[in-house]
């Protein structure tokens, strides 16, 4: 059994709604979930639930992210590298994921607005980002992940957008880098003028709905299509041992396959 069209788009907001509820529940009961769990536990959700449904998603224990100054090495700005593939088109991305911050102002002891953390002062992390994706043929995205524990949480209703959306959509919500890289700061305020709801972003029609949503999305990037296939799908039968030396040479978190071609059902 594949998903339609249709059933694909329900599946990601009902993950992203998901996201949502996890951050918040986690909130309201003093704890934190940071990037990388959220992230670890996103993609083992998909893959034990769409195992069986055309979702094909592997994910690999995680090796050293970013670059280390004790070696010299210099990262690539990427969490993960994520393939998709549709019966219209196959992608690449570099994905750098962010966590919505959840303080508390330290005087009137309110929430505070939303910024995203995990910015370094500079853009050097946007700009490896930038540069290694394209090098590889890939699409430098962010992916953020949202709840609703800040003060400026109705910028998350549907009225504020185009679109008809519930809040919770926003629990995964998409971003090209050269957006990022250019917005005055990492406030959501900022940065919501360039997000997109995931089950907007990643999609199957009959035509490629990923190059479609890049197009509207401001920030001025370039969709790269046509992406080759990475290396580790054709070795991922080796098993984990020859994918983490993919990582570590590449300096990656982690690797993920969605695979959508069977989606559309003619």
């Amino acid at each position: 059994m594949a998903f339609s069209p249709g059933d694909l788009r329900d599946y990601l907001r009902h993950v992203s709604a998901w996201v949502w509820r996890e951050q918040d529940d986690a909130l309201h009961y003093g704890l934190k979930l940071q990037e990388e769990t959220i992230t670890e536990m996103l993609l083992l959700r998909m893959a034990r639930e769409c195992s069986s449904s055309g979702l094909n998603v592997k994910m690999f224990s995680r090796t050293e992210e970013g670059g280390n100054k004790k070696y010299k090495k210099i990262g690539n700005g990427a969490d993960w590298e994520w393939f998709v593939e549709t019966p219209c088109c196959s992608v690449g991305f570099r994905v750098q994921a962010k966590v919505l911050s959840s303080r508390i102002t330290p005087v009137k002891r309110n929430l505070s607005f939303g910024k995203y953390e995990g910015f370094p002062r500079d853009k050097k992390q946007t700009d490896e980002l930038i540069s290694s994706a394209s090098s590889a043929g890939y699409n430098p995205i962010y992916v953020f992940y949202n709840h609703p524990w800040i003060s400026d949480r109705s910028m998350f209703s549907s009225a504020s957008h185009p679109f008809s959306i519930a809040g919770s959509d926003w629990g995964c919500s998409i971003a090209t880098a050269n957006f990022v890289k250019y917005a005055p700061d990492y406030k959501l305020s900022s940065l919501i003028k360039g997000m997109l709801p995931w089950h907007l972003f990643f999609g199957v029609d009959r035509g490629c709905v990923t190059r479609r949503a890049m197009g509207h999305l401001p920030g001025g990037q370039d969709f790269i299509p046509e992406a080759p296939r990475p290396e580790w799908l054709y070795f991922a039968h080796d098993g984990p041992h020859a994918v983490n030396e993919y990582l570590i040479e590449r300096k990656l978190s982690g690797v993920a396959y969605f695979q959508f071609q069977d989606f559309w059902d003619e």
